[in-house]
């Protein structure tokens, strides 16, 4: 199922192929953790774990739709549900024993502020086998009213502190979790290498509201008061392929800020090509969840296939080739040519007449566009190529050529 052509150093690990589950429900327990390992996947980060275990709202999990595709989730839960010792003593030597000797496992874990937490909690689980650690420094609900989580992740004082004092609890290599809720990712990226990160991990999901249910003004998950009969909900965690922009931005950010430290990429994977632009962008490894939750730990199979194909096709002989290789074109915006070097043009062939793009370019755009004969046809002068029209063709009709 896997190749040598996937396998990825990172963090002094080695990993036959750069795909993990990440610190979430499809790592909740050892039965799940194993059944991924059987499947093909490279490793898996545990279910966060704290000094006390967590009890989770009902229902907890929201859509955003568009139609009836699903685009991204939102959810209001925490942590492991179960105490530290079962996964120290049962859960992680259990998955240690039964996985495929080249399964990486890393644990993550979370405390408060107060350094000694984490010392102790890095101490714990260096001793039960586990490959890595990743500090959860970003988890954006529940956890921060409680003074953790991206309470934490977002003053660098803090996560330099917390970064070193599991640092000193650990000699296994120690990933940082970083939350995207900031304003900017560098000096928090920062402050975890400073403490002594050996790799970050980005993106943990978006603080959101998922949506209210109009008919009940009642907002999304609906979920309970403490009288158990009125109906509230909380902020949640966007996660899933609409997330994904924020991901790519946030990792790029990073691997041109600090290219010496492994990224691992988080946030929307969920296709080869979506795991390819990860890579590209400055990523070693790939953590999934959303994907896992909606399709099941098989989709890691069609993943593998798709990217081994890519990489076939386009003469890639290892993963190494990939991490960092857009890097280089993404500039700022003064860099870029004012002038428009480029316009649209229709695919005939493609063209379903559907009009979207008629319109679009009318009311949102340079009145450019009109139909002739069924086909959408572009003027030329008119034409100021910002790509309205190609962003709203569900045809793939639409390519831009050089006005010279």
């Amino acid at each position: 199922m896997t190749s040598n052509r996937l396998a990825i150093g990172f963090a002094g690990l080695q990993f036959k192929n750069p795909f993990l589950l990440s610190s979430a429900p499809p790592a909740m327990d050892a039965r799940h953790i194993l059944r991924a390992a059987r499947v093909g996947w490279g490793g898996a980060v545990i279910k966060t774990v704290t000094e006390e275990p967590t009890v989770d709202p009902r229902t907890r999990l929201g859509a955003l739709r568009t139609g009836s595709k699903l685009i991204g989730m939102n959810n209001i839960e925490l942590l492991s549900r179960e105490p530290l010792t079962t996964w120290t003593e049962d859960w992680i030597p259990k998955i240690k024993a039964e996985a495929p000797d080249d399964f990486v496992l890393v644990a993550s874990i979370m405390s408060s502020p107060e350094p000694e937490g984490w010392t102790s909690l890095a101490e714990t689980f260096s001793q039960t086998g586990v490959d890595a650690i990743e500090i959860n420094v970003s988890c954006p609900h529940g956890s921060p009213e409680k003074h953790m989580g991206a309470f934490i992740g977002q003053d660098p004082t803090l996560v330099e502190q917390v970064t070193r004092a599991a640092k000193k609890g650990t000699d296994l290599p120690l990933f940082v979790k970083l939350t995207p809720n900031v304003t900017d990712i560098v000096p928090i990226a920062q402050a975890a290498v400073k403490g002594g990160a050996d790799a970050l991990s980005a993106i943990n999901t978006i603080e959101s509201l998922i949506g209210i249910d109009v008919e009940t003004a009642t907002p999304l998950p609906i979920a309970y008061g403490m009288n158990r009969k009125e109906q509230l909900s909380t902020y949640g965690g966007f996660c899933g392929p609409a997330v994904r922009p924020v991901g790519l931005r946030v990792v790029s950010q990073i691997a041109k800020a600090f290219p010496d430290t492994p990224i691992s990429g988080i946030g929307g994977i969920d296709s080869w090509t979506s795991a390819v632009e990860y890579l590209m962008v400055g990523s070693r490894t790939l953590q999934i969840c959303t994907a896992v939750m909606w399709h099941g730990f098989s989709i890691i199979r069609t993943i593998i296939d798709g990217m081994t194909k890519f990489m076939e096709r386009k003469g890639y002989e290892t993963i190494e080739e990939l991490v960092g290789l857009a890097l280089p074109k993404i500039t700022t915006w003064t860099a870029l040519s004012k002038l428009p070097p480029v316009v649209a043009k229709v695919i005939n062939e493609k063209c379903t007449g559907c009009k979207n793009c008629v319109i679009a370019c009318a009311d949102g755009g340079y009145v450019a566009i009109q139909m002739r004969d069924g086909v959408a046809v572009i003027n030329r002068e008119k034409c100021d190529g910002c790509g309205l029209c190609a962003v709203v063709c569900g045809a793939e009709a639409i390519e831009f050529v050089h006005t010279r």
